[in-house]
């Protein structure tokens, strides 16, 4: 295992997530090399690495000495067993949200790594959102006064089943709450931490899905302030991204976070509007300064997933904080597992 600050990565899955999500800022980032990547696609491999060969399996990998990171980009429900093998095995472990089915899991992870000396990782990419970037950045500002709501939607048009079949089967970690419910309620987190009460419900929603396609939560907290998050596979017309009402003014953003789109395109990670989305896509804040009504584009931070890989270099290497405290992530599993299922 190296102990340089150049960190030999292996990579398991190359689907949408290890694909697109993770290896183009490995690639990108001068501190990573990815030297093993477990896949069946070696044609769509070769395209993106050249000259490396697919490895066959996880133990593979884990076996190499020479690999210091293991980055799990496979199906939900394999993360908690991929994870908690890496660590046995001495590696130091990024795993895509959500890291595991249940709080306990993931607790027994953060206690085993730190057992070992090393750093677990959970891919909450979405803290870098151009979105959510400019959200706390108009909330930090004061522009809207005490908060007294914050809405996060996610919503798409799906009004049919995936096509990924793992993604529509029934089990643990299955579902919208996991899969995108993972990443609003992450933000709601960093935002205002630990809520007193949680409620809401999950369930389904579309005629032919096998899991619970919809959600709706409450997070409550001391004072006026309410936080609601949700997500339908049934909306065609876009609704708001994130709608934060404040006692003296309102900020509403339409549009997602570009940087998906972008890598999907061939974009990398590095190229001069990386992570910018178009002007029109600006959230609008309308509030007041000084006596006077303000009504107005926000101009959106550019997105910047390279962020997490950035933080997750120097936690292994320089002993820095994580960006990502495991114990935001295990509040958020817990949260999840207090939303039933109708």
């Amino acid at each position: 295992m190296s102990t340089s600050a150049q960190l030999n990565v292996g990579l398991i899955g190359f689907g949408l997530s290890g694909r697109y999500l993770q290896a183009p800022f490995y690639r990108a980032h001068p501190g990573f090399t990815v030297k093993r990547v477990v896949t069946s696609r070696a044609e769509q491999l070769a395209e993106e690495f050249p000259g490396l060969e697919p490895t066959p399996d996880a133990d593979t990998v884990l076996a190499d000495a020479s690999i210091d990171l293991v980055s799990i980009a496979t199906p939900n429900a394999t993360h908690y067993e991929i994870a908690r093998a890496a660590l046995e095995a001495g590696k130091h472990v990024l795993v895509d949200k959500p890291a595991c089915a249940t709080a306990a899991q993931l607790r027994e992870l953060r206690d085993l790594a730190a057992s070992r000396d090393l750093h677990l990782f959970v891919f909450q990419n979405r803290r870098w959102d151009s979105d959510f970037l400019t959200v706390r950045q108009v909330i930090g500002g004061g522009a809207l006064g005490e908060l007294v709501n914050y809405e996060a939607r996610y919503d798409r048009w799906k009004p049919e089943p995936n096509a990924k079949p793992w993604k529509e089967k029934p089990g643990a970690a299955a579902g919208m709450l996991y899969d995108l419910g993972a990443h609003i309620i992450d933000q709601a987190i960093v935002l205002f931490g630990r809520p007193d009460d949680v409620s809401g419900a999950t369930w389904t929603q579309r005629e032919h899905s096998s899991i619970p396609d919809a959600f709706d939560i409450q997070l409550t907290y001391a004072g006026p302030m309410r936080v609601h998050l949700s997500c339908s596979l049934l909306v065609r017309e876009p609704t708001p991204r994130y709608t934060l009402h404040g006692k003296r003014g309102s900020f509403v953003k339409y549009g997602i976070d570009v940087q998906e789109d972008q890598l999907k395109a061939g974009i990398p990670p590095g190229h001069d509007r990386f992570g910018e989305e178009p002007a029109e896509q600006h959230g609008l804040l309308h509030t007041e300064v000084n006596g006077l009504t303000v009504r107005g584009p926000v101009q959106t931070h550019a997105g910047h997933w390279m962020g997490l890989f950035d933080n997750m270099h120097q936690v292994i290497t320089r002993g820095a904080a994580p960006a990502v405290p495991l114990d935001d992530v295990v509040l958020q599993l817990e949260i999840i597992e207090r939303v039933p299922v109708l």
